[in-house]
């Protein structure tokens, strides 16, 4: 059978396009724009906050809800390993200048001040003094300022104590260093007429042998958790140590990866919670991650909103799992740019210890 030809129809001329008014126009496109301004800030208006672009119900606004002395309701008797405590990873970098490496948005003051109670602090050794970088960034803060400013808080609020991992974030720089990292700490805490008093009064005395200590032992004091060598200490937990279960999965090549991330945090989270509560770990999960996204993508997740970041994952999760009736904790949450309700969620997690 032959193919079937279809009768062709002659074409009609296209009718002539009307030309809008050029006012007319302007103001289509004016609105165009306004309804994609105010879809794009949408969610900041609906319980999010926004922050350079960046959108998350859980993070950046951690200065707008007050928590200075949330420790003085749990007893003097609970163990440190048995609190659920929000933090702050690469603590001092709200101030450094490069999207790659700030990790907050609040100062150290501000971030006692909202309750968190964990600090990364990284130092290094220049000209003989400790000095604060994230890598080779340097923060503008010396580790002097981050004492008296531990200080000041602590005499403020008693009842508390500060987790404060202190790392030696590499090397020496400088041609004028004649003392060791070690020797530079002992220095601030021992003999400089600035901060040996404020040391004193305190800095907890870590003795090894000894178990975790009671939150009692150390109302108004600083607990270390040591990241650098020395020759004379241990001056606090030994960072990676025995007594310590950490997960620090932070190399994520790209946005995309960061469902491997958030594994690595549920599994971290589920593991303290259901761990037995007997004082011999130190539970520690980095919700932060880097390299192949900025911390703040990884935090918030991207400004397209087509992920979900960490900080509104962890959130989630721990407000739907608070639910249940095990007496439980989550151990140290450390964060990049915390918000209120992220932080008010972990403390929720003490309300068994109240």
């Amino acid at each position: 059978m032959g193919a079937i030809s279809l009768p062709i129809k002659p074409l009609k001329p296209a009718p002539r396009r009307r030309q809008l008014p050029l006012l007319m126009t302007i103001c289509i496109l004016g609105a165009m724009a306004l309804f994609y301004i105010l879809l794009a800030i949408a969610p900041c208006m609906v319980g999010a906050t926004c922050y350079r672009g960046y959108q998350s119900a859980y993070s950046f606004d951690a200065g707008d809800d007050m928590h200075p002395d949330w420790m003085g309701k749990i007893p003097d008797s609970v163990h440190l390993t048995s609190l659920s405590i929000p933090g702050t990873h690469d603590t001092m970098t709200y101030e450094i200048g490069s999207e790659q490496l700030q990790c907050q948005n609040w100062n150290l003051s501000m971030q006692l001040n909202s309750g968190l109670r964990y600090l990364d602090i990284r130092a290094r050794l220049r000209d003989d003094e400790l000095h604060i970088y994230h890598a080779n960034g340097y923060t503008g803060f010396g580790y002097e300022q981050v004492l008296l400013d531990i200080f000041a808080f602590l005499d403020a609020h008693p009842s508390e104590t500060i987790i404060m991992r202190l790392k030696e974030e590499g090397s020496p720089i400088g041609s004028n260093n004649s003392i060791s990292f070690e020797d530079a700490f002992n220095y601030h805490h021992f003999s400089s007429p600035v901060t040996a008093p404020g040391s004193a009064k305190h800095l907890h005395k870590y003795d090894f042998a000894a178990p975790i200590p009671t939150l009692g032992a150390l109302r108004s004091k600083i607990f270390i958790l040591q990241n650098f060598d020395a020759r004379d200490g241990p001056y606090g937990l030994r960072w990676e140590g025995p007594e310590m279960i950490l997960e620090d999965l932070w190399v994520i090549p790209d946005v995309y990866h960061l469902s491997e991330k958030w594994t690595a945090i549920r599994d971290a989270l589920e593991y303290a919670a259901l761990s037995p509560d007997d004082n011999r770990y130190l539970y520690l999960a980095h919700t932060s991650a880097s390299v192949g996204v900025l911390p703040i993508e990884a935090a918030a997740g991207p400004m397209n909103r087509t992920i979900q970041g960490m900080n509104d994952m962890t959130g989630q999760y721990l407000e739907d799992a608070s639910g249940n009736d095990d007496l439980a904790r989550v151990g140290v949450v450390i964060i990049d740019f915390p918000g209120k309700k992220l932080i008010k969620t972990v403390l929720s997690w003490n309300a068994w210890l109240n």
